[in-house]
């Protein structure tokens, strides 16, 4: 496939009540909302093997984050089909994570432990050996179930980068310290 033009747009990720969301992405985050829209009356696409879109309510929200990401929050209220109890964990079919890069991992850990809509899944890891010594993670879990990843890294200081000459893709911030 050819992907000179090609690129992601944003993340959709699909919350329980829209302006909850929305507001811990703009506080927890620093998040912009951009837009609103809805409430429509459908989902707007047909699901394989169904005969018409699900019935449903539907509004959304358009946050941006820096220069690094579009995130599209979904509302579906009103729903033809029963939800499950929870979400999917991460290590479940459909389940997934949202990550944000950040530089000083530590103090954002400390700054959101005293909020009260997030549980801390672990504390920070450093990797150790493997393609991604000195990374250091910690997954968080929001009141309503999404799952977050809280990172940081260094560019050309990962052991897989001595391999071959892709990269990952760092915040912009950090793209002129970074080869590739």
């Amino acid at each position: 496939m050819h992907n000179e033009r090609l690129a992601v747009d944003h993340v959709g990720l699909t919350v329980p009540d829209l302006d909850q969301a929305v507001t811990f992405f703009t506080e927890a985050f620093g998040c912009e909302e951009i837009f609103r829209a809805g409430p429509y009356s459908d989902c707007g696409y047909f699901w394989p093997g169904e005969a018409q879109p699900e019935v449903a309510t539907v509004r959304l929200a358009m946050l941006r984050h820096g220069g690094t990401h579009n995130v599209e929050l979904l509302e579906y209220k009103d729903r033809s089909r029963v939800d499950r109890p929870e979400a999917p964990r991460p290590t479940e079919r459909g389940g997934a994570h949202l990550a944000f890069y950040v530089d000083d991992i530590h103090a954002l850990v400390d700054a959101l432990r005293q909020r009260n809509d997030v549980r801390f899944l672990g504390v920070v890891e450093r990797e150790q050996g493997g393609p991604i010594d000195g990374l250091e993670w910690v997954y968080l879990l929001t009141s309503w179930g999404l799952v977050i990843e809280l990172l940081r890294w260094e560019p050309g200081q990962l052991p897989y980068e001595v391999g071959t000459s892709a990269r990952l893709i760092p915040p912009p911030w950090l793209r002129d310290t970074a080869t590739g």
